[in-house]
Protein backbone atom coordinates (compact mmCIF):
# COMPACT_ATOMS: atom_id res chain seq x y z
CA UNK A 1 0.00 0.00 0.00
CA UNK A 2 1.13 3.53 -0.72
CA UNK A 3 0.58 6.07 2.05
CA UNK A 4 0.25 9.82 1.85
CA UNK A 5 3.44 11.35 3.21
CA UNK A 6 1.98 14.45 4.80
CA UNK A 7 -1.29 15.67 6.26
CA UNK A 8 -2.75 19.07 7.14
CA UNK A 9 -4.41 19.95 10.45
CA UNK A 10 -7.69 20.22 8.61
CA UNK A 11 -7.37 16.75 7.08
CA UNK A 12 -6.37 15.30 10.45
CA UNK A 13 -9.44 16.85 12.11
CA UNK A 14 -11.72 15.03 9.64
CA UNK A 15 -10.44 11.55 10.55
CA UNK A 16 -12.41 9.35 12.95
CA UNK A 17 -11.18 9.18 16.53
CA UNK A 18 -9.39 5.91 17.19
CA UNK A 19 -7.83 4.08 20.10
CA UNK A 20 -6.72 0.61 21.12
CA UNK A 21 -9.76 -1.65 21.50
CA UNK A 22 -8.17 -4.85 22.81
CA UNK A 23 -7.24 -6.25 26.20
CA UNK A 24 -5.21 -4.06 28.57
CA UNK A 25 -3.45 -5.42 31.63
CA UNK A 26 -2.40 -2.93 34.29
CA UNK A 27 0.46 -4.40 36.31
CA UNK A 28 1.35 -3.16 39.79
CA UNK A 29 3.23 -6.06 41.39
CA UNK A 30 6.47 -7.82 40.56
CA UNK A 31 5.15 -11.39 40.31
CA UNK A 32 2.50 -10.41 37.74
CA UNK A 33 5.12 -8.28 35.94
CA UNK A 34 7.44 -11.27 35.64
CA UNK A 35 4.65 -13.44 34.19
CA UNK A 36 3.72 -10.72 31.69
CA UNK A 37 7.34 -10.25 30.65
CA UNK A 38 7.71 -14.01 30.17
CA UNK A 39 4.71 -13.84 27.80
CA UNK A 40 6.28 -10.90 25.96
CA UNK A 41 9.57 -12.79 25.57
CA UNK A 42 7.68 -15.11 23.17
CA UNK A 43 6.85 -12.22 20.79
CA UNK A 44 8.82 -11.22 17.73
CA UNK A 45 7.58 -7.58 17.55
CA UNK A 46 6.57 -5.37 20.47
CA UNK A 47 5.23 -1.82 20.46
CA UNK A 48 6.81 0.27 23.20
CA UNK A 49 6.32 3.58 24.98
CA UNK A 50 6.90 5.11 28.42
CA UNK A 51 5.30 7.79 30.53
CA UNK A 52 6.62 9.90 33.39
CA UNK A 53 5.19 12.63 35.54
CA UNK A 54 5.54 15.82 33.48
CA UNK A 55 8.13 18.38 34.53
CA UNK A 56 7.25 22.03 34.08
CA UNK A 57 10.43 23.62 35.43
CA UNK A 58 13.75 23.80 33.62
CA UNK A 59 16.14 21.07 34.76
CA UNK A 60 13.38 19.17 36.54
CA UNK A 61 12.67 15.55 35.59
CA UNK A 62 10.91 12.54 37.02
CA UNK A 63 11.58 8.82 36.61
CA UNK A 64 9.61 6.64 34.23
CA UNK A 65 6.46 5.59 36.05
CA UNK A 66 4.79 3.59 33.29
CA UNK A 67 6.21 1.28 30.63
CA UNK A 68 3.75 0.22 27.93
CA UNK A 69 4.45 -2.90 25.86
CA UNK A 70 2.08 -4.10 23.12
CA UNK A 71 2.02 -7.65 21.81
CA UNK A 72 -0.25 -9.11 19.16
CA UNK A 73 -2.66 -10.19 21.93
CA UNK A 74 -2.77 -7.35 24.47
CA UNK A 75 -1.10 -4.27 25.88
CA UNK A 76 0.69 -4.51 29.22
CA UNK A 77 1.04 -1.38 31.35
CA UNK A 78 3.78 -1.70 33.97
CA UNK A 79 3.56 0.74 36.90
CA UNK A 80 7.32 0.69 37.46
CA UNK A 81 7.31 2.78 40.63
CA UNK A 82 5.15 0.04 42.18
CA UNK A 83 6.75 -3.05 40.62
CA UNK A 84 10.33 -2.03 41.35
CA UNK A 85 13.27 -3.02 39.18
CA UNK A 86 12.30 -5.62 36.59
CA UNK A 87 15.20 -7.83 35.50
CA UNK A 88 13.09 -9.48 32.79
CA UNK A 89 12.42 -6.04 31.30
CA UNK A 90 16.18 -5.62 30.95
CA UNK A 91 16.37 -9.01 29.23
CA UNK A 92 13.53 -8.11 26.89
CA UNK A 93 15.10 -4.80 25.87
CA UNK A 94 18.49 -6.48 25.32
CA UNK A 95 17.02 -9.44 23.39
CA UNK A 96 18.17 -9.15 19.78
CA UNK A 97 15.49 -11.57 18.56
CA UNK A 98 12.62 -9.29 19.64
CA UNK A 99 12.01 -6.12 17.63
CA UNK A 100 11.06 -3.21 19.89
CA UNK A 101 9.22 -0.43 18.04
CA UNK A 102 8.40 3.04 19.27
CA UNK A 103 8.19 6.70 18.35
CA UNK A 104 11.24 8.59 19.63
CA UNK A 105 11.93 5.27 21.36
CA UNK A 106 15.58 6.07 22.01
CA UNK A 107 14.45 8.81 24.42
CA UNK A 108 12.24 6.24 26.17
CA UNK A 109 15.16 3.82 26.42
CA UNK A 110 17.42 6.55 27.80
CA UNK A 111 14.80 7.27 30.47
CA UNK A 112 14.49 3.56 31.31
CA UNK A 113 18.28 3.21 31.40
CA UNK A 114 18.44 5.77 34.19
CA UNK A 115 16.89 3.02 36.40
CA UNK A 116 18.07 -0.11 34.59
CA UNK A 117 21.48 -0.92 33.19
CA UNK A 118 20.41 -1.94 29.69
CA UNK A 119 21.98 -2.11 26.26
CA UNK A 120 19.03 -2.07 23.91
CA UNK A 121 19.15 -4.21 20.80
CA UNK A 122 16.91 -4.48 17.74
CA UNK A 123 15.09 -1.19 18.34
CA UNK A 124 13.19 0.62 15.58
CA UNK A 125 12.30 4.31 15.85
CA UNK A 126 9.24 4.94 13.69
CA UNK A 127 10.15 8.60 13.24
CA UNK A 128 13.41 7.57 11.56
CA UNK A 129 11.83 4.73 9.57
CA UNK A 130 9.03 7.01 8.34
CA UNK A 131 11.49 9.68 7.23
CA UNK A 132 13.52 7.04 5.39
CA UNK A 133 10.29 6.11 3.57
CA UNK A 134 9.69 9.73 2.58
CA UNK A 135 7.14 10.82 5.18
CA UNK A 136 7.15 14.58 5.71
CA UNK A 137 5.09 14.36 8.93
CA UNK A 138 6.20 12.21 11.85
CA UNK A 139 5.18 11.66 15.46
CA UNK A 140 2.36 9.59 16.92
CA UNK A 141 -0.56 11.82 15.84
CA UNK A 142 0.57 12.33 12.26
CA UNK A 143 1.77 8.77 11.63
CA UNK A 144 -1.48 7.39 13.09
CA UNK A 145 -3.41 9.61 10.72
CA UNK A 146 -1.31 8.81 7.65
CA UNK A 147 -0.90 5.06 8.19
CA UNK A 148 -3.82 3.93 10.40
CA UNK A 149 -6.28 6.58 9.16
CA UNK A 150 -7.30 7.53 12.70
CA UNK A 151 -7.07 10.61 14.90
CA UNK A 152 -5.68 9.89 18.34
CA UNK A 153 -6.05 12.01 21.45
CA UNK A 154 -2.92 13.31 23.17
CA UNK A 155 -4.91 14.98 25.98
CA UNK A 156 -3.49 12.69 28.67
CA UNK A 157 0.14 13.18 27.64
CA UNK A 158 0.90 15.72 30.38
CA UNK A 159 -1.24 14.13 33.08
CA UNK A 160 0.30 12.88 36.32
CA UNK A 161 1.49 9.31 35.67
CA UNK A 162 2.44 8.93 39.34
CA UNK A 163 -1.17 9.17 40.51
CA UNK A 164 -2.05 6.36 42.88
CA UNK A 165 -4.86 5.31 40.55
CA UNK A 166 -4.71 5.92 36.79
CA UNK A 167 -7.90 7.13 35.13
CA UNK A 168 -9.59 5.21 32.32
CA UNK A 169 -8.51 7.99 29.95
CA UNK A 170 -4.86 7.60 31.02
CA UNK A 171 -5.03 3.81 30.61
CA UNK A 172 -6.60 4.10 27.15
CA UNK A 173 -4.06 6.72 26.08
CA UNK A 174 -1.10 4.67 27.32
CA UNK A 175 -2.30 1.45 25.69
CA UNK A 176 -3.02 3.24 22.42
CA UNK A 177 0.47 4.72 22.24
CA UNK A 178 2.17 1.32 22.50
CA UNK A 179 -0.34 -0.44 20.23
CA UNK A 180 -0.12 2.10 17.43
CA UNK A 181 3.68 1.78 17.29
CA UNK A 182 3.39 -1.94 16.57
CA UNK A 183 0.53 -1.45 14.09
CA UNK A 184 2.24 1.32 12.14
CA UNK A 185 5.45 -0.70 11.92
CA UNK A 186 3.65 -3.79 10.63
CA UNK A 187 1.92 -1.74 7.92
CA UNK A 188 5.13 0.05 6.90
CA UNK A 189 6.87 -3.33 6.62
CA UNK A 190 4.37 -4.25 3.92
CA UNK A 191 5.52 -1.29 1.78
CA UNK A 192 9.16 -2.41 1.53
Amino acid sequence: MVYKKEITKEELALLPHGKYQGEIELITDRSRADRALEDLMQCSIIGMDTEARPAFRRGQSFPVSLVQLASDKKVYLFRTLQTGKLHLLEELIENKDITKVGIAVHDDLKDISSRLAVRAQNVIDLNILAQEQGFKNIGARKLSALVLKIRISKAQQVSNWENRVLTKAQIDYAATDAWLCREIYLRLLQTY
